[in-house]
């Protein structure tokens, strides 16, 4: 019976630990965005990634992974008076343990001559950033906008 009785919390446990919510996803890309603007430090925004994981980043042109990963966060995390002056998330979740948040960021920094708007994809795994790929919003194209009916 006792055997039992730990088995059963074993799986509650395992379960919790990797159960997440749309709300965790929120409340894991601030804690993202807080270590990059607040806390500028590149080890601890490297320590939210998956040991797995890989970065396309928003003022980069090649995947990171590993301690590449680290060494973006070096020059980004570091660019003087970055911060955020809006954000919009769209969160879907794949599985219990697997979401993907669609946003869009819109960063400044000291010398840059205005806001960059940057769609980015986070996958979390559990709690940790598995991927994260980023880009600048390209311009409205006009033509599309149109055929779309989106506006």
């Amino acid at each position: 019976m006792i055997i039992v009785g730990l088995l059963v919390a074993a799986v509650v446990v395992w379960w919790y630990m990797t159960t997440l919510t749309p709300q965790d996803i929120t409340d894991l890309t601030d804690t993202w965005i807080n270590t990059v603007t607040e806390t500028n430090n590149p080890q601890l925004v490297y320590n939210l990634f998956c040991s797995d994981g890989n970065l396309v980043g928003t003022v980069s042109q090649v995947k990171r992974k590993g301690e590449d990963i680290k060494k973006y966060f070096d020059y980004f995390a570091k660019l003087p008076g970055i911060h955020v002056t809006n954000k919009v998330y769209n969160i879907s979740k794949v599985t219990s343990s697997v979401f993907v948040n669609t946003a869009f960021i819109t960063w400044k920094w000291d010398g840059l001559p205005e806001p960059l708007t940057a769609r980015m994809t986070f996958i979390y795994r559990n709690k940790c950033i598995f991927q994260l790929h980023s880009s600048a919003l390209p311009e409205v194209n006009e033509d599309l906008l149109e055929v779309s009916n989106l506006a």
